[in-house]
């Protein structure tokens, strides 16, 4: 049985992204304080701009030698100015979300290799194509915060 190198057995590899733009917008020292309900306490403030709306953590598996290695984890969130895109944005969750981890599942399967480090610009792209498919037209910008690959 192949065991994952020694650098990757037992941590998990993390590539923090610089998120720019409007979406730092925001001061880190003035957030409000945790919403008390547990599905708004596991979203992490980014920013208080009106615009943006934080994603649920998008998982694929990662594959090596016809087995389950290792987990993609994608935290993220969407800049979307226009307020009627929001809204529709907003109903069409569950059709985005299907087509993320759709598009993380591809890019998992055919185009990261296990070991490798995640090609951040690639994941940001497919993340982009399904999101502009999905809603029909372009103005939600996928904004890419961490990119973790945990190994078994």
């Amino acid at each position: 049985m192949m065991r994952p190198s020694p650098f990757l057995r037992g941590t998990a590899i993390a590539i923090s992204l610089a998120l720019s733009g409007p979406a730092l917008a925001g001061d880190y020292a003035k957030r409000a304080p945790a919403q008390s309900s547990n599905d708004e306490s596991r979203h992490r403030t980014l920013t208080n701009s009106p615009s943006y709306v934080p994603l649920a953590a998008l998982t694929a598996t990662v594959q090596a030698n016809h087995r389950a290695r290792g987990l993609l984890q994608i935290e993220a969130g969407l800049e979307v100015p226009d307020a009627q895109l929001r809204r529709r944005v907003e109903r069409y969750m569950p059709r985005l979300r299907n087509a993320w981890v759709t598009a993380l599942s591809v890019y998992a399967g055919v185009n990261y290799r296990y070991g490798d480090i995640p090609d951040a610009d690639r994941i940001a792209e497919v993340l982009q194509e399904a999101t502009d498919m999905t809603l029909g037209q372009e103005g939600a910008q996928i904004l890419i915060g961490m990119i973790i690959i945990h190994g078994d």
